[in-house]
């Protein structure tokens, strides 16, 4: 596989499986019947598309839920394809390798934030430290404000402050990865008018970060639709999901809060690849592939770097990179 692997089909649906999980321990039955029925037009449209290998993947709430392996043997049965339910650790292993995959210089705490759970995982490049994983998913949240609402702040930082590594990585980078969490950077986006439509590597400093968290959990999801390209089931659990951040945000105070398009998904992929294609440079390789499908002679962007360096005696490895990916692409400018 392609170190940027390209993709042909991309589309999401939000379920709710872990919706009442912390009262019932169950999966939603509603939303179990969703997704089974969602799962199996994906397996047919796989089948028309004559896709080699699919990778089903269970995280947090099918892990948890005592009818968890129940709704894992139903789709099994009807698909006849094995569904891997991932620990804890192995599904904050996969987000930060997702990361890592579009940003291999990450340094600092992957958070990862899904309906049911929250996962930190700290990392230096090519090396994960530590990692945990918390019940601190929108979805079980939801559930506790139900019951007692003025309890959620001081319960989130209880299972924040017990990771002292979290802490310790004070002053470093926060990287959001998932759906809601990339919400808050769309409103964000919208909000402050960036001219830019690229989620990915989005920064924001921390006392911005901390005022645009603390401003979205404070609003509901209905006073935030019209504001920026979000779906409205994603609206609803985005006030919560910015209040996690806003924690996390205050336990950690880090330099910065970086977004991620890439998570655990693109960790599965990344993951299946070789540790030598691992290891080469994502928008090299992009560049690469572009030029040799697009350009009109044979591309040779490294020798053509190389010749341009002594012009530049002064440049960085970043200006490197960057001259380099653009003598990639010279000959379809």
């Amino acid at each position: 596989m392609s170190r940027v692997p390209t993709i042909v089909f991309n589309e999401k649906v939000l379920c709710g499986l872990g919706r009442g999980l912390t009262e019932t321990g169950r999966l939603d039955d509603a939303a179990v019947s969703m997704a089974l029925s969602n799962l199996a037009r994906f397996v047919t449209l796989s089948r028309e598309m004559q896709v080699g290998h699919l990778d089903v993947v269970a995280t947090a709430a099918v892990r948890d839920a005592t009818n968890g392996r129940e709704f894992v043997d139903m789709f099994e049965r009807r698909s006849g394809i094995k569904v891997r339910v991932a620990t804890g650790a192995e599904e904050a292993e996969l987000a930060a390798a997702g990361v890592r995959s579009g940003i291999p210089d990450a340094r600092g705490v992957i958070g990862d934030l899904g309906g049911g759970s929250l996962e930190l995982v700290r990392v230096e490049p090519d090396r994960t430290m530590d990692h945990a994983t918390l019940p601190l998913g929108p979805l079980r949240l939801a559930a506790w404000n139900r019951r007692r609402p003025s309890n959620s702040a001081s319960r989130v930082d209880a299972y924040l402050r017990a990771l002292p590594w979290l802490e310790e990585a004070r002053g470093g980078t926060l990287y959001a990865v998932g759906g809601s969490w990339r919400a808050i950077a769309r409103l964000h986006m919208a909000h402050m008018q960036y001219p830019l439509r690229v989620l990915h590597r989005f920064s924001v400093p921390y006392e911005e970060a901390l005022e645009m968290a603390g401003f979205i959990a404070r609003k509901r999801g209905k006073h935030l639709a019209g504001l920026a390209n979000v779906g409205k089931e994603r609206l609803e659990l985005t006030p919560l999901a910015a209040f996690v951040m806003e924690r996390v945000l205050r336990v950690m105070q880090p330099a910065e809060l970086t977004f991620s398009a890439l998570g655990l998904r693109e960790g599965v992929v990344f993951s299946r690849l070789s540790e030598a294609v691992r290891k080469q440079d994502p928008l090299i390789e992009e560049c690469r592939d572009i030029a040799a499908k697009r350009g009109r002679f044979a591309a040779d962007g490294e020798s053509l770097a190389m010749w341009m360096d002594p012009l530049f005696p002064g440049d960085g490895a970043d200006e490197q990179r960057r001259r380099q990916a653009a003598c990639w692409l010279a000959d379809i400018a």
